[in-house]
C-alpha cells in the first residue's frame, strides 16, 4: 500500500514550482501569486535572476522568518522581492480617496468625466461627443 500526504505549505508549492522553473530553464525574471495563510492574503514573489533551488528556499525562508509577525510582507533581500497584491476593495478605497483629494483642491478626478468633450448635434439629438445620440 502506498500513501501520500497531499497537503502542502505555500512554502512548498513555490519550492516545487522553482525547481521545475530552474529545471526548465524558463526566462528570468519570475513572479509568483500565491495566497499566504499568515498574512491571510496573495503575495507576489520575484525572483529577478536565475539562482540555484537551495539559494531560492533560504531566500524565501530568510523573508518567512523576518516578516513571520509582520502586518505588511514587503520585503527585498539579495535574492527575491516580495510584496502583498492589492486587493480589489483596497484600491476601490484607494481611488475613492484620490477623488476627493482632487475634489477638494479643485480638480476632477478624472473619471467618467465630460471634460474635454465638445457638444455635438446628431439626428436631432444633442449629446457628448463621442456618445451615441438619445432616440425618444
Amino acid at each position: 500500500m502506498t500513501s501520500r500526504n497531499l497537503n502542502q505549505t505555500w512554502r512548498d508549492v513555490v519550492f516545487s514550482q522553482y525547481e521545475a522553473d530552474h529545471a526548465a530553464d524558463v526566462p528570468f525574471p519570475i513572479r509568483y501569486l500565491i495566497f499566504a495563510d499568515q498574512w491571510k492574503r496573495d503575495i507576489f514573489i520575484e525572483v529577478p535572476t536565475k539562482i540555484h533551488p537551495p539559494v531560492y528556499r533560504r531566500a524565501v525562508l530568510d523573508f518567512v522568518k523576518t516578516h513571520r509577525d509582520a502586518e505588511d510582507p514587503k520585503f527585498e533581500g539579495e535574492f527575491i522581492k516580495v510584496r502583498a497584491r492589492i486587493r480589489w476593495k483596497d484600491r476601490v478605497e484607494q481611488e475613492g480617496e484620490q477623488a476627493k483629494q482632487a475634489a477638494a483642491e479643485g480638480g476632477t478626478a478624472g473619471l467618467g468625466s465630460d471634460e474635454g468633450k465638445q457638444p455635438v448635434a446628431e439626428s436631432g439629438a444633442v449629446g457628448l461627443e463621442g456618445e451615441k445620440p438619445v432616440e425618444g
